[in-house]
């Protein structure tokens, strides 16, 4: 059965479809709206005139002044979203990887899919492509176990907590606007040692406030030590069965007694977990088998790691072909 593919730039031009996941829905152009550094589409696959399937792409300006080809990147997270159960998924996104080639190749010079959770899935595809791969771990927690995320701490995460805890450390949903640009001073410099390349600039997290945190589909979770923040974490929600763990940051050296890190994770996971979710996942978040820094330590709080792999595009010829022969 062969499916056609269209391309979508505006919210107001797709077809009607489900609109309850996080990552490929016609919400998602909400969050890269009136950034001009950021265009947003959407592939959206077609059985005759019914939508089966969607996948959102960002084509991003990495340098605010040079807007040439060789400045531009294409991102993905997430495999795509499927409308039924008994679709044949690796054909259709077959079908969606080849055309998003086509579509972007002669605009930007790099395609990165990350964040597919399956270390398999699509892997024709992407073969087919001309994609090259690199081994990454998932890491994901299970909220529904009957053991509840406190007693799956070792003991030493547990007396960490309790000492945050007695030294006054609190956690609290941010829900005002006005403190937003000092919120995120807060999380560009908590990460400035790892920007390497493309940080979202404050117009995405003005947006993901207005149309995420204010419609139910995500969070930003403040940890304060005497009026100060210390710590926090940024989360997005799907189907009311997955929360994802966007980002998370920590004032770890200068409030290192109070464990702000350990304590933002914990919290951020008994608050999704009282809620009702299934899943708390971290996505990817290090090279296969690596045993230490970050894989090592967010393993501690009790989830399970599983192979995926990021998949990589140069839409150069030559640099794409010596790509594939390095890593594969």
């Amino acid at each position: 059965m062969g499916y056609s593919i269209k391309t979508y730039y505006r919210k107001e031009d797709l077809p009607p479809m489900e609109d309850t996941g996080f990552f490929h829905t016609p919400s998602s152009f909400d969050r890269y709206g009136n950034i001009p550094a950021c265009t947003p589409l959407m592939l959206v696959a077609f059985d005759g005139d019914v939508p089966v399937a969607s996948m959102f792409a960002v084509i991003v300006r990495i340098n605010r002044f040079l807007r040439g080809k060789l400045f531009k990147r294409c991102f993905i997270s997430r495999q795509p979203a499927f409308f039924g159960e008994k679709l044949p998924q690796i054909e259709i996104f077959d079908a969606l990887i080849a055309h998003l080639v086509r579509e972007v190749r002669n605009r930007v010079f790099l395609i990165r899919y990350k964040d597919l959770g399956n270390a398999i899935f699509g892997y024709k595809g992407f073969r087919e492509n001309r994609f090259y791969s690199v081994k990454w771990i998932n890491i994901r927690n299970s909220l529904q176990r009957k053991r509840k995320i406190w007693d799956q701490l070792s003991k030493t995460r547990k007396n960490q907590v309790n000492k945050a805890l007695k030294k006054g450390v609190v956690i609290e949903e941010f829900t005002s606007e006005e403190k937003l640009p000092e919120v995120y001073r807060l999380i560009r410099n908590a990460n400035s040692r790892k920007i390497l390349r493309w940080f979202p600039p404050y117009r995405y997290f003005e947006n993901f406030f207005r149309h995420s945190i204010m419609t139910g589909r995500g969070k930003i979770l403040l940890v304060r030590h005497l009026g100060k923040i210390i710590g926090g974490v940024i989360l997005g929600f799907e189907k009311g069965e997955t929360v994802y763990c966007l980002c998370y940051w920590g004032k770890s050296r200068r409030y290192k007694l109070l464990y702000p890190t350990i304590f933002t994770i914990y919290q951020a996971m008994r608050i999704s977990e009282d809620r009702g979710f299934r899943y708390f996942d971290f996505m990817d978040v290090g090279f296969l088998n690596k045993n230490a820094g970050r894989p090592r330590f967010l393993l501690q709080f009790g989830g399970k790691q599983k192979a995926t792999r990021r998949w990589y595009r140069f839409n150069w010829g030559l640099l794409n072909f010596f790509a594939n022969r390095i890593y594969d």
